[in-house]
């Protein structure tokens, strides 16, 4: 799960990005979105700022509400619409555009709002919504961390896997980052360099989302503030895993009945357990959603 800001604004419609600024909105030097009926699911952005490739991105197999939730920085569960812009029979776009490979991400990101505001004729809203949630604590024996032998070593590249060591975790370089891969029915993660908050907002959330449901956060309450190295592994639930190097996504879905299970704990078990914390429940938090009020299916350049 990404760190996503809070935006402040109310009705977004074309010329609002001018209005804020008192400047015109930035634009790509080129950009195309068109119906993309290949197939099912996201593909994922490839390329933009940060990347191998800075100067063009393409998504193809893209729902809006996707392409919608990077522009504004809030997860998919946070943006709310017509049933045609997510989910299963869901429209599904291809996207491409080109711009100066010293564009910034944030450039990219109002780039990418006045783009699709522009296309789709869109007008929305930021809209507080509330979302279940849990509190990260250290439990009553005490934490089980390591602390970080060196604290300052750089970020890990994205999918840095070198393979599994002798008890099925990740083998990674040195660096900030983690890595977790399905085993056997397991997930096995392994982290380096991280802090508790880290931990909390950018991974533990989507664990204890069950499928299909929205968001589950959970916030650092563990009062730690060192930087700590220690390696998770829980049953997976039968959901899909992708590995990558600063960022595990988990689906907690069901898995079949004929399917045996890794024999291991669930994610809230195991983080007791194995790290000398608990998630405890709390009453749900407000989160900043996009709700699309209009937009229509067809882009304007087609």
């Amino acid at each position: 799960m990404r760190s996503r800001g809070l935006w402040a604004a109310a009705v977004l419609i074309p010329g609002f990005l001018a209005s804020v600024s008192g400047q015109a909105p930035l634009q790509f030097d080129a950009a195309t979105i068109k119906p993309d009926q290949r197939g099912p699911g996201d593909r994922g952005l490839k390329g933009g700022p940060g990347t191998k490739s800075p100067g063009r991105v393409t998504w193809n197999k893209v729902w809006l509400a996707s392409l919608v939730a990077e522009a504004f920085q809030v997860d998919l569960s946070h943006v709310s619409g017509p049933d045609w812009i997510s989910r299963n029979g869901a429209q599904l776009y291809a996207f491409s555009a080109i711009m100066p490979p010293t564009t910034s991400k944030h450039a990219f990101e109002l780039m990418l709002q006045a783009f699709l505001i522009e296309q789709f004729r869109m007008r929305l809203h930021h809209e507080p919504r509330m979302f279940p949630a849990y509190e990260l604590v250290v439990a009553s024996g005490g934490t089980k961390l390591k602390a970080s032998a060196d604290p300052d070593a750089p970020d890990i590249p994205v999918y840095k896997l070198l393979g599994r060591d002798a008890d099925g975790f990740p083998i990674m370089p040195p660096g900030h980052g983690a890595v977790g891969s399905l085993n056997r029915g397991g997930h096995y993660a392994k982290f380096q360099n991280f802090t508790m908050s880290e931990f909390a907002e950018y991974y533990a959330g989507d664990w204890v989302t069950p499928q299909g449901d929205p968001t589950h956060y959970v916030l650092d309450k563990t009062g730690l503030q060192g930087m700590y190295d220690f390696t998770l592994k829980f049953d997976d639930g039968g959901g899909a895993t992708a590995v990558v190097g600063t960022g595990v996504q988990a689906a907690t879905g069901a898995r079949d009945a004929s399917e045996p299970g890794s024999g291991l704990p669930n994610i809230f078990k195991a983080v007791e357990q194995q790290l000398g914390l608990k998630l405890v429940k709390i009453k749900d938090i407000p989160r900043d959603t996009i709700v699309i009020d209009h937009a229509e299916r067809t882009p304007a350049g087609n």
